[in-house]
């Protein structure tokens, strides 16, 4: 019985991790596109040569996939795997998004018309995992998303 609810805690431990690192990943997606991070942001944001630091982690990966997504030349059915990445933050920032409206991170928009095509088995997951980045970005004390 113990071995059971260690494995379960591990395994809680575990999905809490990946939860606060969708977290801040999302979180500096947000700031690349609106503020811009060190060599990469919006098409009107000068970048200073000193600049401080980036305060988040996951900025140079995401640096690495949207210069890559904006170049990519593999146009094949499903992209390669390094694009699919890219799509996926990006939809699930849709999901997260107050303001899809006026938001600056890329096709933002454009998912509104995706999502009414796609189907409710779909709708479900993203809304399942919505919730719980939701209530791990809650417990783990961060800003709202």
């Amino acid at each position: 019985m113990l071995n059971v609810i260690s494995r379960c805690k591990r395994r809680k431990s575990k999905e809490r991790k990946i939860y606060l690192q969708l977290c801040e990943e999302m979180e500096a997606l947000v700031h690349i596109c609106r503020d811009g991070c060190r060599t990469i942001g919006p098409h009107d944001k000068d970048f200073k040569e000193n600049q401080t630091p980036c305060n988040y982690r996951a900025c140079k990966g995401l640096e690495f996939l949207v210069r890559h997504f904006s170049g990519c030349k593999l146009r094949v059915p499903g992209g390669c795997i390094h694009c699919k990445r890219m799509w996926q933050l990006l939809e699930l920032h849709f999901h997260l998004c107050a303001d899809s409206c006026s938001c600056r991170v890329p096709l933002c928009r454009n998912f509104k018309e995706k999502i009414r095509k796609q189907s409710k088995k779909d709708e479900i997951k993203w809304k399942i995992l919505v919730k719980k980045l939701s209530r791990t970005k809650r417990t783990g004390g961060g800003e709202p998303l």
